[in-house]
């Protein structure tokens, strides 16, 4: 009798194993705040294959460049409408300089400075050598798309910032960094 009661509770141990791990592959990993909390252990631990996995970032890098142009140009000096119209000419370039310079960071540090104009406009604008996430603030799902609260650092202006990441199921259905929606806001604080 004592053998069957432990056979039973080895049993029952053994499906809630399975549900708790049924639960984690086929719920948690196809979540946003699963998604981010992957793009955070990519930075940390440098896997540009897991970053490529959940960042767009050709969309992102895009929308950066889009952002960054309509924010040149809308402070009415002649020298940023210039470098603007400059960024929208070269956009295609500045994402594929963008991108190069992440898989630079990834794989060798600091690695190589931006050798085209378009990535010194862009390094120049966002100060991306002097960024750092910091922390992943909230995750809000809705309507097949999530917004991810970023927290990240500048070190030049010894800043803390709050981006707002968008997130869009890929083809995959696997969550992807598609947009930062705030980065206008960014600009404007930095400039200050």
């Amino acid at each position: 009798m004592n053998n069957t009661i432990v056979k039973k509770a080895v049993l029952v141990l053994a499906l809630i194993l399975c549900a708790a791990g049924g639960w984690y592959v086929f719920y948690w990993s196809r979540t946003p705040a699963y998604a981010a909390g992957e793009i955070q252990q990519a930075l940390k631990k440098k896997d540009l294959q897991l970053f490529k996995e959940r960042v767009d970032m050709d969309r992102v890098y895009g929308s950066a460049v889009d952002d960054t142009a309509a924010y040149l140009a809308s402070d009415g000096r002649v020298d940023h409408e210039l470098a603007a119209s400059l960024l929208k000419m070269l956009k295609k370039q500045a994402v594929d300089e963008m991108v190069r310079q992440t898989e630079i960071r990834f794989t060798e540090g600091n690695g190589k400075e931006s050798s085209g104009k378009a990535g010194k406009i862009m390094s120049a604008s966002l100060g991306s050598a002097a960024l750092s996430l910091t922390d992943i603030l909230d995750v809000k799902e809705e309507n097949g798309k999530a917004l991810v609260y970023v927290k990240v650092h500048d070190k030049k202006l010894d800043k803390d910032f709050t981006w707002q990441v968008l997130m869009e199921k890929d083809v995959n259905g696997s969550w992807t960094a598609v947009k930062i929606l705030n980065l206008k806001e960014y600009l404007q604080e930095r400039a200050r």
